[in-house]
């Protein structure tokens, strides 16, 4: 979530449109049909299709791979993201580049939503949640995975907050370090995508260590042994 409000704020800055959420992508192409403006319809067409071939993607390596696809869609990520970067200094005058986004964010949304069990992109449902949960609590109660759901629902929007903040912090800063890096930004965040997409298939104890591990995967361990 955020990495998300860190996608955000950067495709908003550079493109003035969003790669993680295509409500307004959808509504301006609807908007662009009716004005006759083949740029625009090109340009927003092209993120949805983008965006929905991400999203397919990673169902293919779902399907086929059965275990590692997150292992496996982390280099594409990573490839989508810092090829936008390539494409963006070669062509300055072009938002086609931004395509490549919409591919890299429909993975990782995917992934998210099939592996994670979250959406950390659609943050106004948590938003919808969490408001209703509240009035849940107040009146009778919440059971400890109502609590949980909630918790992690206001971590999202917590996180996702946060994102946008550092990401909007970060284009005032004036070193020479975040110059070189801005060259490369969307490179930076896909790698930290990937590091999220693999490190998820690692098993906890690599991961944390054998005694930060869960008590149930170590049971699991036990009981096999």
């Amino acid at each position: 979530a955020f990495l998300n409000g860190w996608n955000d704020v950067l495709n908003f800055r550079l493109y003035k449109a969003f790669t993680l959420r295509h409500t307004g992508s959808t509504m301006n192409l609807g908007i662009n049909l009716v004005e006759r403006d083949p740029l625009l319809v090109k340009f927003f067409f092209g993120v949805l299709v983008h965006y929905c071939g991400g999203c397919a993607l990673f169902k293919f390596l779902d399907t086929m791979l059965k275990g590692r696809c997150l292992t496996v869609a982390a280099p594409v990520v990573l490839a989508l993201q810092s090829t936008n970067d390539q494409l963006r200094i070669a062509f300055p005058d072009s938002k086609l580049h931004m395509w490549l986004l919409a591919a890299s964010n429909g993975l990782f949304n995917t992934a998210c939503a099939e592996k994670f069990g979250c959406l950390t992109h659609v943050i106004t449902g948590h938003y919808q949640k969490v408001s209703t949960d509240l009035v849940l609590l107040s009146l009778k109660g919440l059971s400890k995975d109502q609590l949980k759901a909630t918790r992690k629902s206001c971590l999202v929007l917590l996180s996702f907050f946060l994102g946008a903040i550092t990401a909007q912090a970060g284009g005032y800063l004036n070193k020479s370090l975040v110059a070189r890096c801005s060259k490369h930004r969307f490179g930076i965040l896909g790698l930290f995508y990937a590091m999220v997409l693999v490190l998820s298939e690692l098993p906890a104890s690599r991961v944390f260590g054998k005694s930060l591990a869960p008590q149930s995967q170590s049971a699991e361990k036990k009981a096999t042994s």
